[in-house]
């Protein structure tokens, strides 16, 4: 069975008018990816420890791991914390080192009750002045009430049965933020963000052993957030009609679900699976979500154009 939100991309992009894929220009970054190494899990920033804590960091991290971008605190300064050695840390690593220094030194944080009776204030006790802390409070009683449903988050991820499809359909089913869906031409269609990445992360933490055996890896698609369409727009993979650059250049907002928002999040989709299989060609052993964290660390660079900005806490 073939991905939902492989096959929703291509046929979005049928219809697109808002943006489209730029093949040549797609291929020409084929070929600065050619001689690039590929991305080896990052564990400096995750926690590794029991496993049971580390289950529960997972499904906390990802339950989390949105929208980033929106100043939040009296200076409207960008979230940060301070990492290893003084490193300052943004956005999604930030994340994750913010939580492991919790599991280290507080593993009953990520204890179901606790979860379950997630506030504002007590999330932010934890991660400072980070953007909607509302709605990040909401994941974790999510997570909270999965964890007390199924007894375990040990029991919970081996309902999957070592299948990344049937994870996503588990955590989508469990648990509503989760579900990363829009509406296009009267169709729903499906992103499912953040459920993709948790099977990546599961794999990633794990080192494919354990509950990090996943035979169905190939299934993923691209992790479609606001960070990769910046950097296949500065490369001139993704071409943006000229009103929808010029609302981006300007930082205007999207909408939320808008054609604009599910097109720019589709072509990710389909631009990655478009380099996924001319790597391939070239001889290249790779996955779409390796493909994925090898942009998403390219963006992390400074680039000639913004990221869309859109608030919302699917991604």
């Amino acid at each position: 069975m073939d991905n939902p939100v492989r096959t929703g991309a291509r046929w979005i992009m049928r219809w697109s008018s808002w943006v489209r894929v730029d093949r040549a220009r797609l291929l020409s970054l084929a070929e600065k990816m050619c001689d690039l190494p590929l991305v080896a899990w990052e564990d400096r920033y995750h926690f590794r420890g029991e496993e049971e804590t580390t289950l529960r960091y997972l499904l906390c991290l990802d339950a989390l791991n949105f929208c980033f971008w929106p100043p939040s605190g009296p200076r409207g300064e960008k979230w940060a914390v301070p990492g290893p050695e003084g490193e300052k840390l943004t956005g999604y690593f930030a994340l994750a080192w913010a939580l492991r220094r919790a599991a280290e030194e507080e593993p009953s944080l990520f204890s179901p009750e606790v979860l379950a009776d997630a506030t504002p204030d007590r999330v932010g006790a934890i991660l400072g002045e980070i953007p909607l802390l509302s709605w990040r409070a909401r994941a974790l009683r999510e997570v909270g009430a999965v964890l007390l449903r199924f007894g375990s988050a040990r029991e919970f991820f081996a309902r999957a049965g070592g299948s990344c499809r049937r994870l996503v359909e588990l955590v989508t089913s469990h648990l509503p933020l989760f579900r990363d869906a829009a509406l296009y031409r009267g169709r729903e269609v499906l992103f499912h963000k953040r459920a993709q990445i948790l099977c990546a992360d599961l794999w990633g933490t794990f080192g494919g052993e354990g509950p990090g055996a996943l035979r169905d890896l190939d299934w993923l698609t691209a992790f479609a957030d606001y960070k990769l369409p910046q950097l296949l727009w500065a490369e001139g993979a993704l071409v943006l009609h000229p009103s929808l650059a010029t609302r981006l250049r300007s930082l205007t907002p999207l909408v939320a679900g808008s054609a604009e928002e599910v097109e720019l999040r589709a072509a990710t989709v389909v631009a990655v699976e478009e380099l996924t299989a001319t790597l391939r060609a070239d001889g290249r052993s790779v996955r779409a979500f390796e493909v994925d964290w090898t942009l998403w660390n390219l963006s992390q660079d400074r680039l000639p154009v913004p990221h869309p900005r859109v608030v919302t806490p699917l991604y």
